[in-house]
C-alpha cells in the first residue's frame, strides 16, 4: 500500500511538472515575450517618465469608429492584413505594440511591420480600408501605465503624462498616441500600455 502511494505521489508530481511547463509554454507563445518589439532608443528617464527616440517604422494601419478600441473591427481588419490579406498572399509575424491614435477627426489602430518586411517593401493590403503608413520620426515623452483598454484609462494616463511633462519643462508638440503590447486575456494589472507624447527633438531631461 505504501508502495502504491509513493508511486501515485510520484506520478502527480511529474503530471504537475508537465502541466506547469506546458501553461508556460504556452503563457511565452501568447505573451509579449514571443514578439518583436518596435525599436526605440531611451535618451533620458526621471521616474515615470522616459523620453524616447523613434526611426523607421513602418505601420499597417486603419481608421477606428466609436467604440472601436475593443479591437473587434480594426484589429481584424488589421490582422487579416498579416495573416495574408494582401499583394502577395503573404503571412506577417505579429509585433508588439498595437499602437492607438484616438484623435477624434481621425481615430487609427496601427500594426508595426516587422522589420525583414519593412526593409524589402512590404505587400499591399487588398483591403482599402487598411493603409502602409509610418510611425513619425522623432523624441517622444512616454509614460507607461497598466489596466484595460478604455477612454477613461487613456484620459488618466495622458493626463498624468502631461502633469509630468510641465514639472520637467517639456512642451508637447502632438496629441497622444497609446501603445499596447499584451493580448487581451492578459490580467489587467500586469498589462504594458504606454502613452506618447512628441517632444521637440532636442528635449533633454
Amino acid at each position: 500500500m505504501g508502495v502504491l502511494k509513493r508511486r501515485g505521489g510520484k506520478v502527480l508530481l511529474i503530471a504537475s511538472s508537465v502541466l506547469l511547463v506546458g501553461v508556460a509554454i504556452l503563457y511565452w507563445r501568447t505573451s509579449r515575450a514571443a514578439y518583436e518589439t518596435a525599436e526605440y532608443t531611451v535618451v533620458g528617464s526621471d521616474a515615470d517618465i522616459e523620453i524616447r527616440d523613434y526611426a523607421g517604422l513602418v505601420l499597417a494601419e486603419t481608421t477606428m469608429s466609436t467604440g472601436d478600441a475593443s479591437r473587434n473591427g480594426s484589429f481584424g481588419r488589421l490582422f487579416r492584413f498579416i495573416a495574408g490579406n494582401n499583394s502577395n498572399q503573404q503571412s506577417i509575424a505579429m509585433t508588439t505594440p498595437v499602437f492607438v491614435d484616438p484623435d477624434p477627426a481621425n481615430s487609427r489602430m496601427a500594426f508595426v511591420l516587422p522589420q525583414d518586411v519593412a526593409s524589402v517593401g512590404a505587400p499591399e493590403p487588398k483591403d482599402e480600408s487598411v493603409e502602409l503608413g509610418e510611425f513619425r520620426t522623432g523624441r517622444y515623452a512616454v509614460l507607461r501605465f497598466s489596466g484595460s483598454i478604455s477612454e477613461k484609462s487613456q484620459d488618466e494616463a495622458h493626463a498624468r503624462l502631461l502633469a509630468r511633462m510641465d514639472e520637467l519643462g517639456l512642451k508637447a508638440l502632438s496629441g497622444p498616441q497609446f501603445a499596447y503590447y499584451d493580448p487581451p486575456w492578459t490580467i489587467p494589472s500586469m498589462r504594458r500600455n504606454e502613452v506618447l507624447v512628441r517632444i521637440a527633438d532636442d528635449s533633454e531631461i
